[in-house]
């Protein structure tokens, strides 16, 4: 029997939100040791950037951030930078999907028209939950995720067209 969606409501990140992403980052990819974690000063920076923006998934009882969605979008085109939930009783609950939607929605509405990824290619889970979010393979980058000392990883880049409320699946 699948547990019911857990109460999750879904607001942008600040700035000030910072440190909260650093701690969620780390404990959401802390499964994957090719993936360097980002501490705060990396936050700091990538919240610096241009048109990046980004969302919380936060559970309300009690209340605990318990996903993360970071963009950057540049004139009609968005990069997912990261897109992690908890894992353990956080995951497969639907979380991912409500982020990415939200994400869409916001892009959309902003007049961007297509986003992409970088996923590790043995990154079984996360690339079939991208492919199943109408996201295709568009190219390789070899060697791009370099966490694990002495051993790099292919990612694939995968994108999509941001969907149209009217073929939106939800």
């Amino acid at each position: 029997m699948t547990p019911p969606p857990p109460t999750v409501t879904i607001g942008p990140v600040a700035p000030a939100h910072a440190t909260v992403l650093a701690h969620l980052h780390a404990a959401c990819f802390a499964d994957q040791p090719w993936h360097r974690p980002w501490d705060r000063a990396a936050m700091d920076s990538i919240l610096a950037l241009p048109g990046v923006a980004g969302w919380l998934a936060v559970h309300e009882a009690p209340p605990a951030p318990v996903g993360l969605l970071l963009v950057q979008a540049v004139v009609d085109e968005a990069d997912i930078l990261t897109l992690g939930v908890l894992p353990g009783c956080w995951r497969r609950r639907g979380i991912a999907r409500r982020l990415l939607a939200h994400g869409d929605a916001s892009l959309r509405a902003a007049g961007v028209t297509r986003w992409s990824l970088e996923v590790a290619e043995d990154n079984a889970g996360a690339v079939s939950f991208y492919r199943a979010h109408g996201f295709v393979e568009v190219g390789r980058r070899r060697g791009y995720f370099t966490g694990e000392p002495g051993r790099a990883r292919d990612a694939l880049v995968m994108a999509r067209a941001l969907t149209t409320p009217e073929s939106d699946p939800r």
